[in-house]
């Protein structure tokens, strides 16, 4: 009665921890959490057949969801969701899967169909003293697999973290706690434990996989609806976050510049329009590109950084990003940031930048308190791509780490990224001024 008490109490746990994990995979579509969704149903079901096997006697059906949950799918598609989560290079994911489902629906039809021995009561069977030697085989053979994967997983994030990667040091303990959780799986499945120490340890198991997997994900704000809430964001979306904003402009036809000669190093990929915008009845001196006084009623001084080169805010790429309205202005004595480089997969490029553009739209429009954030292209260097952020203290630093555009591009750039650099940036207490205007000819 106390293994079967135990094991209801396991079956809920597991039952709330599969609900949350299944709900948020659903609602990401990221891979590592549907495969550790399949491990949390899986453990559910084993630890509902035990439940039932305690309290009525367990049976050839309740026998074989046990072994095929836990024994089988648990760890093995436990394993394959902490590669997905890993590593780097879409070979070894494909890799993964392929051999995870190939393996799976094999060991599925033998644990069905090869025929049990001996007989079963109401204490928990032994699966040596139940399984011929070939279910027993696949058995072994997928906590093989999933012991070694997952102990190499946690040995190159840890191996990774010290050297100073970012991403690596961030999942380190989520992962830490998942290859913990496949260590319970398979302990509790083997047949070496008495019943009240395997049901704690699946259990426990099914709570670790759900805990680790939200470490890696931040938890939504109540009134987000997910990823997609910046596809529709209009323009206007830094009135909403309290930033003040110039009257609208209309464009106006602009000459054509001459090419840069004092052109830099980095650049803005790919800028989808290049129009400048004036405020309205503004008039351009010809001949000279040179904006008068008269051009700024709302800025006689002149220009700011933020504009463009003839006084209106500049239109460009998503990609680029700004510097927000009054950001470099005041103290930064806390000011902190980082540079990271990112060394790309040949034509994955198209596709890094569209997400890079969708994570600068997003940190510039719900993040108050990031003064730059910027993406640029690397000249001579096609394959690189280099971010500039610029935070105005450590808090704020570490609520964009937390961030559930960033979590996504992370998730999402990993297939088209070979390599990652990151430089950690802080300020010291001075003022960040701004910097003068240069008007040729003048």
């Amino acid at each position: 009665m106390v293994d079967a008490l135990l094991a209801l109490l396991a079956t809920l746990g597991a039952l709330a921890a599969t609900g949350l994990l299944v709900q948020r995979a659903y609602k990401d579509r990221l891979l590592y959490l549907i495969a550790w969704s399949f491990t949390q149903v899986g453990l559910t079901l084993a630890l509902l057949s035990m439940s039932l096997g305690f309290m009525m006697g367990f049976n050839g059906a309740l026998f074989r969801v046990m072994e095929l949950g836990a024994a089988l799918i648990g760890p093995v598609w436990l394993a394959l969701g902490m590669i997905e989560l890993i590593a780097r290079y879409v070979q070894v994911r494909f890799g993964a899967w392929l051999f995870t489902i190939s393996y799976t629906v094999v060991a599925i039809v033998i644990l069905i169909l090869d025929p049990l021995k001996g007989s079963l009561g109401k204490s928990l069977p032994k699966p040596g003293a139940t399984y011929d030697a070939l279910p027993l085989l696949l058995i072994d053979g997928g906590h093989v697999v999933a012991v070694l994967a997952l102990a190499g997983c946690t040995g190159v994030t840890a191996w990774l973290a010290s050297k100073r990667d970012q991403e690596a040091a961030e999942l380190l303990i989520p992962v830490a706690l998942v290859a913990l959780a496949g260590v319970l799986v398979v302990s509790g499945t083997r047949g070496f434990l008495p019943a009240p120490l395997a049901l704690i340890a699946l259990g426990a198991a099914a709570g670790l996989v759900w805990y680790g997997s939200m470490r890696t994900i931040p938890v939504y704000d109540e009134d987000a609806d997910g990823y997609d809430e910046y596809g529709d964001e209009p323009d206007t979306g830094y009135e909403e976050q309290g930033y003040p904003r110039r009257a609208k402009a209309e464009p106006v036809p602009a000459p054509t510049p001459p090419p840069d000669p004092r052109r830099g190093e980095l650049r803005f990929p790919e800028p989808a329009s290049e129009e400048l915008r004036y405020p309205e009845n503004t008039s351009i001196p010809e001949n000279t590109g040179v904006p008068e006084r008269s051009m700024y009623p709302d800025n006689p001084a002149g220009p700011t950084a933020i504009d463009g080169p003839l006084g209106g805010p500049l239109d460009r790429s998503p990609l680029a990003g700004l510097a927000k309205p009054g950001a470099l202005g005041g103290e930064l004595a806390n000011a902190c940031g980082q540079i990271t480089v990112y060394t790309l997969l040949d034509g994955r490029e198209d596709a890094f930048d569209r997400l890079a553009a969708d994570l600068v739209k997003a940190a510039l429009a719900t993040e108050p308190d990031t003064l730059v954030f910027a993406c640029h292209e690397v000249v001579g260097g096609p394959t690189q791509r280099i971010f500039y952020q610029l935070f105005r203290d450590e808090s704020a630093f570490a609520a964009h780490r937390r961030q559930p555009h960033l979590q996504r591009f992370l998730a999402e750039s990993r297939t088209h990224v070979i390599a990652t650099n990151v430089i950690e940036l802080k300020l010291g207490p001075a003022k960040v001024p701004l910097p003068a205007p240069e008007f040729p000819g003048r």
